[in-house]
């Protein structure tokens, strides 16, 4: 099945809401950037002070739209389950590079909210959007590349089931050197 960008997203979990927002939400994602800036650097490519800006993020979410549109990326903001009025981003997770046909597969992107790292939101997420990725949008394969030093992602990752199938070596830029990532797949169960 294709993505409906007509239709509100929303998954939930036990504790956690996974909704694809909309400009209304502006502020309070450039709100999220900004106060992960320093947790956030450590594992993901430079962005300069313009991502944290209310008009970067208008474009980015229209630009997400449209690769919404397109069937090819979609991003899921998370919410705990008791904040009704969607007040406070927790973490995102993105599906990306999503190749129909034969290949039936995507890429994931995922970060949680330093004040929120390390109680299990994440493994809870990434969970309910495996689920999401495999039986709605139909695809057959996820994979996600984790920096090496990354542990708490790497550990994460295995423990929902990811296999690793190997390196991408000087994948990304961090930190101003190109890193090594170790590439993980999830395959859909047949």
């Amino acid at each position: 099945m294709r993505i409906d960008p007509a239709q509100e997203i929303e998954l939930s979990t036990d504790r956690l809401v996974l909704k694809v927002l909309n400009p209304v939400f502006i502020s309070m994602i450039t709100e999220y950037y900004r106060r992960n800036k320093k947790f956030f650097e450590k594992y993901l490519p430079f962005y300069d002070n313009n991502v944290l800006t209310d008009e970067y993020q208008t474009i980015r979410i229209w630009t997400e739209f449209d690769l919404m549109v397109d069937d090819s990326a979609i991003r899921f903001y998370l919410f705990n389950k008791d904040d009704f009025h969607y007040k406070n981003i927790i973490g995102d997770i993105s599906v990306y590079n999503i190749i129909r046909g034969a290949a039936e597969s995507c890429c994931i992107g995922f970060k949680i909210d330093e004040m929120n790292s390390g109680k299990g939101y994440m493994a809870e997420a990434l969970k309910k959007v495996s689920d999401y990725v495999f039986n709605e949008l139909e695809l057959s394969r996820i994979e996600v590349n984790v920096m090496k030093t990354n542990l708490a992602s790497i550990n994460l990752i295995e423990k929902i089931g990811f296999r690793q199938e190997g390196i991408a070596f000087s994948y990304l830029e961090i930190g101003g050197k190109r890193e090594d990532h170790f590439r993980y797949s999830l395959i859909k169960n047949k």
